[in-house]
């Protein structure tokens, strides 16, 4: 496909604020907001603004009436204050699952490197996929310079993978181990294994998936998904307020008061709320968190329908 040369000129704060005052955006203080345009990347901010078009004007492009630059500011400083509190609740959320997750197939397998053994993995068409996740725990273990690290590879090797005999018990790797690379063991794990397994074990896999809230296995794969993709955007710094996004499974149909948007965070959020609260974590409120950004924010509040949440929301008995 043919692409054109892009010729798009440097444009200082004060250009883009003359800019956007020609397509009718107001503005409570105009040096500030060249200020802000001078420490924000204008590229980066910008969809910000977005809410506050007018369809109806020429090409989209106009704003609204009485639409001002400080609205788009206050939520890119809400979003700023969303993913904070998000990326905190997913950390705590990834710590919990690979600690359970190991727990789980180490008493089911009386083996600490249940990671390292093809059985327990989809392996139809060879064992290429499972291996490159194996192969990257290992190079990242092998750079790792904390002391346990150092300890382990001058004291031990295991016996159960001759191609990664270097390799730690899941309970050291995990320390290195990034949600990415957990949600790929995930993926690989044949769950038909164990449901061929005689009872109780062969429900190893559901009851693990239960302590999260999901109803099984594949479900608390699909949520660990989601949590990726949040937790992604959270770390790289990426809009999230109203960000699109794949539907997790089974949570809506938990909910009275339907969403406003499923591909909108808020069935994302009531994942983590719902995984909380299974889990009985200490030490986090999510809904009164959420309250408290909400109240914050005049503008969140104007638009909270892009990001998912209904009016009324924290009073879906789901929230109690």
């Amino acid at each position: 496909m043919p692409t054109t040369l892009y010729s798009k000129p440097y444009r200082t704060p004060a250009d883009l604020v003359s800019d956007l005052k020609h397509k009718k955006l107001e503005f409570l203080d105009e040096t500030e907001a060249e200020n802000t345009l001078s420490q924000i990347s204008y590229y980066h901010f910008k969809i910000y603004l977005h809410p506050l078009l007018d369809p109806a004007s020429p090409n989209g492009k106009n704003y609204r009436k009485d639409e001002y630059f400080e609205y788009g500011l206050e939520l890119y400083r809400f979003d700023e204050k969303l993913r904070v509190l998000l990326f905190g609740v997913i950390a705590r959320l990834e710590v919990k699952l690979r600690s359970r997750l190991d727990h789980s197939l180490s008493a089911y397998s009386n083996n600490p490197f249940w990671y390292l053994d093809d059985n327990y993995f989809f392996t139809k068409y060879g064992t290429g996929k499972i291996d490159s996740w194996r192969a990257k725990i290992q190079a990242d273990f092998s750079n790792e310079r904390e002391l346990y690290a150092r300890n382990y590879h001058n004291k031990y090797h295991n016996n159960i993978h001759a191609q990664f005999a270097d390799l730690p018990p899941f309970w050291i790797a995990s320390e290195v181990i990034t949600i990415r690379c957990l949600l790929k063991i995930l993926e690989s794990i044949d769950f038909s294994h164990f449901k061929k397994l005689a009872a109780p074990v062969n429900d190893t896999l559901t009851n693990l998936a239960k302590e999260f809230g999901a109803k099984d296995f594949n479900v608390l794969t699909n949520w660990v998904q989601r949590l990726r993709d949040v937790r992604n955007r959270c770390a790289h710094h990426s809009r999230v307020w109203n960000a699109k996004l794949a539907a997790p499974s089974q949570i809506a149909r938990e909910l009275s008061t339907q969403e406003t948007h499923k591909y909108r965070p808020y069935l994302s959020i009531c994942v983590m709320h719902k995984m909380i609260r299974s889990l009985d974590l200490h030490g986090i409120d999510l809904k009164s968190e959420l309250l408290r950004l909400f109240n914050d924010s005049h503008a969140a509040q104007l638009y909270m329908a892009d990001t998912g949440f209904p009016q009324g929301w924290e009073a879906d008995p789901f929230w109690d």
